[in-house]
């Protein structure tokens, strides 16, 4: 019968296993499209298989009938070349990843004919042995611990598209409080340019030849991605599928055009520029768009792709367009301050939002440059009044942080303070034992300490009267004559207490009640949200602020912008020089290296949990990291374009710091994170292996006198019971002194031992029935009685005879015990040992302590 039902419990989680694997594999991927409306989900129009090659099918929204929108003409690049396939392109569906000329844009304009509408050159020597075609060997998607810019997820192509759709704002910038790009004539701002001396033919020849291999590496790459994951995300170059963590819209392409034009690749330029006409920003696979990836990657690769090719391709600036209309909802907020990760479906973005309390910094301060350019290039004020929101929210921010100069990593962007609700104060018995043992209310408010006090006096001015009056009560009853006080009397002068200390009750109890009802009443009457600029997150007590990742891109924007805008906005060089200064200060630091005469420099963290400006709270994290190898180049930049030229040898430091990160490694490739040990100066700073011994092992000196409580030590227990009934003679002479000042009887003494024995005498194990505690009990009242003087000597010494043969008769009957061997611990090894254990085992340089992040990302 048992076994009957193991059989059905199995049966029963092997059907639940099996619908669980069929849901989230076929039917799970609907969930990933986000809250949609019946109406929307029913007016979504899937489209219909191709028949034949020649005929494509133009995506339809609900949105945007494209009835109208011209058919490309086929092309050879819509065959699928691989060999392994032996299907025909001509079964694939419209809905499947476009080839580089499967379909066009809605927004585009112009002639079907792409090759004699292109302003490029014609296909001529190209790298290219073939023409690309659409990628069909999607790898494993990359589960990211925090889900946020990097982000994969896989779709399920037979289900229908949800797309955008323009809404209208629920929080609109009037017309007359538009931010505009400012006026005049650009400054004359410093050339950054290093100018370089006449070149000999041997330095050209030098540099020609470094400048074909990066080329032929950059080729070499491009062409993987064109063959194995074209239109798609980025290429996994060990197993050669592609991913797609981007948003799905060809990420390598677009950020790789500005790239092809630069290395004279124009040919695979003029293909990659005509294939982003076949990009659909309208949908993607993604439920949200990560604000700051889509911008650096896709609105700026857009941007400067058209800039850099002379303007000559007009659709990179259209799609920029359809894509920074999308975006531009997520500043659609009650303060315009960005969502970062914007919900576009139209279900969503229909509904009013606001930005988090918790955003990266260089998330919501990395939009400037892109959103900028548009505006230039447009003509559109609005680009350029989303992002000068952000600044200003910045700048009035800058000087009123933990840090002042900088901003720390974590914002709150809401722009709403919520304010503190004051419940009642609770009586004495209103406490969480009310709601029964255990119970824990989190949200259980503190009694303010002036309530406690001014309700303890109320107490005890309420006994001290009925103290009194019963006191008084008591001396009249004595005093008084049995005849002289009518029965009456007493039960009136009795009936006036017990109504006078009612009243004080009810009085004091009633003024509790109103006071309590006022401040909870006025805290209703306030608002649910106070407006705040930008602040620290709420519940945030412990904050870091660095140069490297979550911010560094915030810090080199400023210049950036400065000069993007000629100069005329003073206000980024303003919060450009605050924040260097205070950088300086606080966050760069000479490391301890081998090589003295290396004078270099790295940029950590610190982290604070104090007020503004208060030092003596700041901690600062000597750690190197492949992100803040930026610093060189931004303090340099800064040294030119705002004549700071003490600054250009700060640069110089920054720059040959990570210099020399790559080469302490045996691979000549710098870590991503590792701690190094700090000099105490500036200007000196020889090597000591000593101190880098101790930071290595910083808790040797307590190591020495610790326990070693992980390794058991077994020992012989027959030595613990000739330890217990053989005491030592600084045992006896404390036992002598103990019990010469303080002697108890052998009652009181069996009491105590009953106390302290009895959870060890109830675990006991009793093998042979017989009432071993009562004799234990015996042995140890003879113990602790030894060496006091007894009235009774005749007692003693049968009580001695009696534990005696109690002794015996235990050992008698015990079970012989196996001797075990002894265990010795290893010895703690010295600070050098434990050092050089480590130095070999990590693999570390001289110099650095611990190397957090061993990965090197390509960026």
């Amino acid at each position: 019968m048992l076994r009957l039902r193991r059989y059905r419990a199995f049966l029963v989680f092997a059907a639940f296993l099996t619908i669980t694997l069929y849901y989230f594999t076929n039917v799970g991927e609907f969930g990933s499209q986000g809250a949609a409306s019946v109406d929307d989900l029913t007016s979504v129009r899937t489209q219909e298989s191709t028949t034949s090659s020649s005929t494509d099918n133009v995506k339809v929204t609900p949105e945007k009938p494209l009835d109208d929108v011209p058919k490309s003409k086929p092309s050879e690049d819509e065959r699928d070349t691989d060999q392994d396939d032996d299907t025909s392109s001509d079964s694939k569906s419209s809905d499947e990843k476009p080839s580089p000329s499967s379909t066009r844009s809605p927004t585009l304009d112009g002639p079907s004919d792409e090759a004699e509408d292109s302003p490029g050159p014609k296909n001529t020597n190209s790298l290219t042995a073939e023409p690309p075609h659409v990628a069909e060997n999607p790898a494993d998607p990359v589960i990211e611990d925090d889900a946020q810019g990097r982000f994969e997820v896989t779709s399920d192509d037979n289900l229908p598209k949800i797309h955008w759709s323009h809404q209208s704002e629920h929080f609109p910038v009037p017309t007359g409080s538009v931010i505009s790009l400012p006026t005049g004539k650009p400054k004359a701002i410093p050339k950054i340019q290093h100018t370089f001396p006449t070149e000999s033919s041997a330095s050209k020849a030098t540099r020609l030849e470094k400048l074909d291999k990066i080329k032929k590496t950059f080729a070499f790459s491009w062409q993987g991605y064109r063959k194995n994951a074209w239109m798609q995300d980025e290429l996994s170059p060990v197993s050669g599928r592609y991913r797609n963590p981007f948003c799905g819209w060809a990420a390598t392409l677009v950020d790789s055009l500005d790239t092809l034009w630069i290395m004279g690749l124009k040919e695979e330029f003029d293909e990659a520029a005509k294939a982003v006409k076949n990009i659909d920003f309208t949908t993607s696979i993604r439920n949200d768009l990560p604000l700051f990836e889509v911008t650096i990657r896709y609105l700026g690769g857009l941007l400067g792709a058209f800039d850099i090719s002379g303007g000559t391709y007009k659709v990179l600036l259209d799609k920029a367009v359809e894509l920074a209309e999308i975006l531009m909802g997520a500043f659609d907020t009650p303060n315009r301050m960005p969502m970062t990760f914007y919900i576009w479906k139209p279900t969503f973005a229909s509904q009013p939002h606001r930005a988090r309390t918790r955003v990266v910094l260089a998330e919501l301060g990395s939009l400037s440059l892109e959103f900028t350019r548009l505006a230039q290039i447009t003509k559109d004020a609005k680009y350029y009044d989303a992002i000068a929101r952000i600044t200003n929210e910045l700048q009035n921010w800058q000087n009123n942080t933990k840090l002042p100069g900088l901003w720390p990593k974590s914002v709150d962007a809401s722009g709403c303070k919520k304010p503190e609700i004051l419940v009642p104060a609770l009586s004495p018995l209103d406490h969480s034992y009310q709601k029964g043992p255990g119970y824990y209310n989190s949200q259980t408010p503190q009694i303010p300490s002036e309530e406690i006090q001014s309700a303890a006096t109320l107490d005890s001015e309420t006994s001290v009267e009925r103290t009194t009056e019963h006191n008084e009560l008591e001396d009249n009853s004595i005093k008084s004559e049995p005849d002289s006080t009518p029965t009456e009397e007493k039960t009136e002068s009795k009936d006036k207490r017990a109504s006078s200390s009612t009243t004080v009750d009810e009085q004091d109890h009633e003024k509790r009640q109103l006071s309590d009802e006022d401040a909870f009443t006025e805290e209703q009457s306030k608002p649910d949200c106070e407006p705040q600029g930008l602040n620290s997150p709420p519940g945030t007590s412990l904050e870091d602020f660095t140069l490297g990742g979550a911010a560094d891109s915030v810090f080199e924007y400023l210049p950036k912008e400065y000069m993007l805008l000629g100069g005329l906005e003073k206000q980024y060089q303003k919060m450009y020089e605050s924040s260097m200064e205070t950088s300086k200060k606080y966050l760069l630091y000479r490391p301890m290296i081998e090589d003295e005469e290396r004078n270099v420099l790295f940029s950590g963290q610190i982290s604070t949990n104090g007020q503004s400006g208060e030092e003596q709270y700041m901690k600062l994290k000597t750690e190197a990291t492949h992100l803040t190898c930026f610093a060189g180049g931004m303090f340099a930049v800064g040294a030119k374009i705002f004549e700071r030229s003490y600054d250009m040898d700060v640069a110089r430091r920054l720059t040959d710091g990570c210099i020399w990160a790559y080469e302490m490694t045996p691979t000549g490739i710098m870590p991503e994170h590792f701690l190094v040990v700090p000099c105490d100066s500036e200007t000196k700073c020889p090597f000591n292996k000593t101190r880098w011994f101790e930071r290595l092992d910083p808790y040797h000196p307590r190591s020495r006198t610790r326990l070693s409580s992980p390794q058991m030590v077994l020992n012989d227990p027959n030595e613990d019971l000739i330890a217990k009934e053989k005491p030592s003679k600084v045992e006896e002479s404390s036992s002598a002194s103990t019990n010469t000042s303080s002697v108890s009887s052998p009652k009181e003494s069996s009491t105590l031992v009953k106390r302290q024995l009895g959870d060890f005498e109830n675990d006991s194990i009793n093998p042979r029935g017989s009432n071993l505690d009562g004799e234990k009990e015996k042995k140890a009242i003879t113990i602790d009685n030894e060496d006091t003087e007894s009235p009774n000597p005749e007692k003693n010494s049968e009580d001695s005879n009696h534990s005696a043969t109690t002794t015996t008769g235990e050992k008698e009957s015990e079970p012989i015990v196996p001797m075990i061997a002894a265990y010795t611990p290893p010895p703690i090894p010295s600070q050098e040992e434990y050092a050089r254990s480590r130095i070999e085992n990590e693999k570390l340089p001289r110099g650095v302590v611990r190397i957090t992040g061993s990965k090197y990302i390509l960026r």
